[in-house]
């Protein structure tokens, strides 16, 4: 069920191993308890996630390309497609991803 109306964030502060990464997404976009921990998985979370006038700030993300710099980049492939996803069937999806305090919003 999509969410309308909410600002989720996610704080990848200190985050050194891949589960660490799914944990902290986890508990910032509250996905359920059966969360697979996995790409396929936080995509088809994120489609249940996004809705109309939702925001989602992705925070420290530096911390997550210190993990594993190509892997960080297919985590927000994920978060652009959700994006295109969401801008073809709701208004006002925001999506920003701040690194070392600069946000920049995708898509």
């Amino acid at each position: 069920m999509e969410q309308d109306n909410m600002t989720y964030k996610v704080d990848f502060e200190g985050v050194h191993y891949y589960s660490e990464i799914h944990k902290a997404l986890k508990e910032g976009l509250k996905f359920p308890e059966y969360y697979g921990e996995n790409l396929d998985a936080l995509w088809d979370c994120m489609r249940e996630t996004v809705g109309n006038n939702v925001k989602i700030i992705l925070n420290n993300y530096q911390d997550v390309e210190k993990v594993h710099k190509g892997y960080s980049k297919k985590i927000l492939e994920v978060f652009k497609d959700a994006k295109e996803f969401a801008d073809r069937l709701y208004k006002g999806t925001i999506i920003i991803v701040v690194r070392d305090g600069v946000e920049s919003e995708i898509g």
